[in-house]
């Protein structure tokens, strides 16, 4: 892969969109090596959580590579070309691993789509971000659009969305966006210890609260969503693992 990299340990992937000296713009060749790299991830029974991140200091990633979707003039090619990119950070959406976008700095148009894609946002305290596809006479054309409306409310998203200014991490942590803000030299660890608690725990649990947390996202009637809790949990209960957990309780006793 050239324009991503890929680390793996203790049960943590780091995907790194390595385009620095075009601010990680997101490319073709990018996106389908992505896909790719997903599909190896939710494969790996290694792998309990994603974190995605730009190379560099500067960015997280700034949008689009102008270079190649800004030679797209017409509708008969630009929605093909769009519909591959929704289709990845869908599956980015849908992944039933939880996801981390760790935003080490300019997050900006689909850059910013890419991070709402994904589960969690942390962002270093100095990022800024920004959907400013409206000021250049489009729109979200990934689907992010709905995404963030669906994340931080109709009129807050439609604010960002219509004005297409810049904010800050911290205003992305008022509004609901961001879930944590950390120095920008603290980031990455502050990042990684919550990756590491999370890894710690065993695959199954991960996967059924994230299929739970896709449920709820659905606005399924919360009836539902504890039947399927429910037997989700019945699944596991009687397990190996769990019986043995219990017998080493019994025992200390």
């Amino acid at each position: 892969m050239e324009n991503i990299l890929l680390e793996k340990n203790n049960g943590i992937a780091l995907v790194t969109l390595n385009r620095p000296e075009v601010r990680n713009a997101i490319s073709f060749e990018m996106v389908e090596e992505l896909d790719e790299c997903l599909d190896e991830l939710v494969a790996d029974s290694e792998v309990k959580v994603v974190i995605f991140t730009g190379a560099g200091d500067i960015a997280f990633a700034s949008g689009g590579d102008l270079v190649q979707f800004g030679s797209v003039r017409t509708k008969d090619k630009s929605q093909p070309m769009l519909l591959k990119v929704s289709r990845l950070l869908s599956k980015i959406d849908r992944f039933p691993k939880p996801t981390i976008a760790m935003i080490n700095g300019a997050a900006i148009g689909g850059g910013c789509e890419f991070a709402t894609a994904c589960r969690f946002r942390f962002a270093s305290d100095k990022s800024k971000l920004g959907f400013v596809q409206i000021g250049m006479h489009i729109i979200t054309g990934w689907g992010s659009g709905t995404r963030l409306m669906e994340k931080i409310g109709t009129n807050q998203g439609l604010t960002l969305l219509l004005t297409g200014e810049m904010f800050d991490s911290q205003k992305g942590k008022e509004i609901g966006f961001i879930t944590e803000v950390y120095p920008q030299d603290e980031l990455k660890e502050s990042v990684f210890k919550l990756a590491e608690k999370i890894a710690k725990q065993p695959l199954p649990g991960i996967l059924a609260y994230m299929k739970i947390a896709k449920m709820v996202d659905s606005n399924l009637s919360r009836e539902v969503c504890i039947e399927e809790e429910i037997d989700l949990c019945s699944d596991l209960w009687g397990s190996e693992d769990h019986y043995a957990v219990i017998q080493k309780f019994l025992n200390k006793k």
